[in-house]
């Protein structure tokens, strides 16, 4: 049976070290930032790297980048870093 016949079932995601319920089947590079950056929209001097660990096999760690998504596992860590232009 495959499991897309399921309704999204919640997971918890680690996002810097905060955990975060989710109940979708992926999540994109901008969900991620806005989740590590609530109410702080990107701008031109933000540059953010996203990187995960402990995801699905063959996809176990990795980078997202803008306009990208991964799906998303239980206790899938995520861990965003803001570098800022002067």
């Amino acid at each position: 049976m495959s499991q897309d016949n399921h309704d999204p079932k919640t997971v918890t995601i680690i996002v810097n070290a905060r955990p975060h319920t989710w109940e979708a089947k992926e999540i994109t590079y901008e969900q991620v930032v806005n989740l590590a950056y609530p109410g702080q929209p990107p701008n031109e001097q933000d540059t953010y790297t996203v990187r995960y660990s402990r995801g699905h096999d063959g996809h176990g760690t990795g980078s997202l980048t803008t306009g990208h998504d991964v799906r998303v596992k239980k206790e899938m860590v995520f861990d965003v870093y803001r570098t800022s232009r002067s």
